[in-house]
């Protein structure tokens, strides 16, 4: 009876697109040709082969019976997507739509459809977003702290230039970020909780950032309190979350079209004469995009077609028609709900013995989950190296018992180097650093990769390609430990630090050439009657900057702590000096200690 019903469904069984597998007594006891390409096996291999030899574990292969055996029990069909083991031991995914085959109750008929590549892009995602957060997340903290009547006090350079506000605008001053409306009723709730206590206060919500752009925000407030307690500060700590917001929610979406189109069908098959013209009603292809008989037939295919992909869907079919080849490409179809889905179409053509094409064979899978990881992969990659450009970060990724680190361009740009001149091995990374630094280096690694240490730091100097020394600033974690507390993967930065050591120790050489010519020095520090006007007539801010000019400050260093911009002192310093007759720095800081703006002691 059972040879009689696989003879009868031949045609349908032996689908070169549908894996479709007959078990009985949980033995294999047939597999079509697409059953055996998924998982790798030869022809007629999985013949007789228990299914147990499929699964991963007993436990999988268990559950999976009790659940499959029950629903064909009730009549109804099992679909489920589990892991599977291929013939080379690799792991697949797969879904599953399984009942009974006929008229035999006790045999099982299987759909299986290779969900591996999906799953997959689905795993990178994950792994790029994880990169993402370690790079960024301790790089875009808004930070400010205000009075109970909003008046601020302090606010750092993140929260100024996300709000695209400037210090002095802010302190002293009561000003909030323009939140959405309908978040206003939640904050105020949220934060009238805050109390002595619980003086904690976590808050999320959308704000409108510079530009007008609306971001999610994650706030976490915490009130500071007397001995009375009464609420004397608020300091609030913000970051950005609009990434893992928006990946949520598209999450959770993805998940709600996914169950959905698990109850209707996963794919959707179709046939037509040899000149690809639909002449017959498509059950399938109907149910799924809504078309009626009469809208689908001829090329009524091509009306539910995104507009972006029909020209090239049609052209391409129309050649493999024309040429009588095989037929392959993804593209959009609008579902019957209105709902554009990524479908990957296949199409073959069937032959009789003369190699004349009787028809065509065609398949449909929905991709749409997978589309949908690849393009949020490639946006995750492409804010990651954004990250990492603007900040002159160079990533570095470790992987330990492999001995082997990876890092992206930037890293042979600061080192001068191509690809095929420095390669992967930990040995040759290790090479580059100063012999002088290497001990100090090792150590702070060991230390770390041993548990002793939150994480690595450490500045040290690496060799350039042409023969000199770049100084860098160093800084990672582990991010994956075995269960024997063993480290396995350590991700981390670096940072171009030469310029500031270079600026560094040129002000302690100022430092030391002004020391020499205080103490070189033969006679009193006086000053004569034309320079003690000049010292008179100086402004009290122009007097400060003379002084802050003396004891080796930067215009930027200036700029900031007597909040002007760079340009205005670099102009102010200038002047002061050309009205003053002075030349260089030395000149300033005697001209300093002679009218009393500094003193040396």
């Amino acid at each position: 009876m059972l040879e009689k019903s696989i003879g009868q469904s031949a045609a349908i069984l032996n689908s070169d697109f549908i894996a479709i597998a007959i078990i009985k007594d949980r033995h294999i006891v047939w597999a079509n040709a697409a059953m055996h390409r998924i998982f790798a096996y030869e022809p007629d291999e999985l013949i007789n082969l228990a299914t147990r030899n499929l699964f991963l574990d007993q436990g999988s292969y268990e559950t999976f019976g009790r659940e499959a055996y029950a629903a064909i029990a009730e009549g109804s069909t099992y679909t489920g997507i589990i892991p599977q083991k291929r013939k080379d031991g690799s792991t697949g995914w797969y879904e599953f739509n399984i009942s009974s085959f006929g008229d035999c109750s006790d045999v099982a008929v299987g759909a299986i459809v290779d969900r591996t590549a999906s799953y997959q892009a689905l795993q990178k995602l994950e792994v790029s977003e994880s990169r993402y957060r370690s790079v960024v997340e301790d790089q875009t903290e808004v930070i400010s702290r205000f009075l109970p009547d909003g008046t601020f006090v302090f606010v750092n350079d993140v929260y100024c230039r996300v709000f695209g506000k400037v210090a002095d605008e802010l302190i002293g001053h009561r000003w909030h970020p323009a939140s959405h409306p309908d978040d206003i009723p939640m904050i105020e709730a949220r934060l009238s909780e805050m109390s002595l206590d619980h003086p904690v206060v976590t808050i999320e919500n959308r704000v409108y950032v510079a530009g007008g752009e609306l971001r999610w925000m994650q706030f976490v407030n915490r009130g500071f309190y007397d001995i009375g307690g009464t609420l004397r500060e608020i300091q609030s700590v913000g970051r950005d979350i609009t990434v893992q917001r928006e990946a949520l929610t598209s999450l959770q979406a993805s998940e709600e079209r996914y169950r959905t189109l698990v109850e209707t069908t996963s794919v959707v098959t179709w046939f037509c004469p040899s000149n690809g013209l639909q002449v017959a009603p498509q059950p399938a292809w109907m149910a799924f995009t809504g078309q009626t008989a009469e809208e689908m037939l001829g090329a009524g295919w091509a009306k539910v077609v995104h507009p972006d992909d029909v020209e090239a869907a049609a052209a391409l079919w129309q050649s493999a028609v024309e040429r009588g080849e095989p037929f392959l490409n993804t593209h959009r179809i609008r579902r019957h709900d209105g709902v554009w889905r990524w479908m990957s179409v296949r199409a073959v053509p069937i032959r009789d013995r003369q190699g004349r094409i009787l028809e065509w064979m065609g398949m449909g899978q929905d991709v749409t989950e997978q589309k949908q990881a690849e393009m949020a992969l490639a946006e995750s990659e492409e804010q990651l190296e954004m990250a990492l450009a603007a900040s002159g970060l160079v990533l570095w990724d470790w992987h330990i018992p492999e001995r082997k680190v990876t890092a992206g361009n930037r890293w042979l740009e600061l080192l001068g180097y191509n690809a095929e001149e420095l390669g992967h091995n930990e040995d040759d990374w290790m090479d580059l650093v100063n012999p002088k630094d290497l001990e100090s280096f090792k150590q702070k690694i060991s230390a770390h990769l041993q548990g002793e240490t939150a994480s690595f730091e450490s500045e040290h100097r690496l060799r350039h390609k042409d023969g000199h020394w770049v100084s860098v600033e160093a800084r990672g974690r582990v991010t994956l430990r075995d269960r024997q507390n063993s480290p396995l993967r350590m991700v981390g930065t670096i940072l171009d630090i030469s310029q500031r050591k270079r600026l560094n120790e040129e002000g302690v050489d100022l430092l030391k050439r002004i020391e020499l010519l205080i103490r070189d020095s033969s006679s009193p520090l006086t000053a004569n009657a034309e320079n003690v006007k000049a010292a008179e007539s100086l402004t009290k801010r122009q007097r400060q900057i003379l002084g802050m000019i003396a004891t080796g400050m930067t215009s930027a260093e200036i700029g900031k702590q007597l909040h002007l911009a760079t340009p205005t002192v670099i102009s102010h310093r200038r002047n002061l000096m050309a009205n003053l007759g002075l030349h260089s720095t030395a000149e300033v800081t005697r001209f300093a200690i002679d009218h009393g703006l500094i003193t040396t002691k």
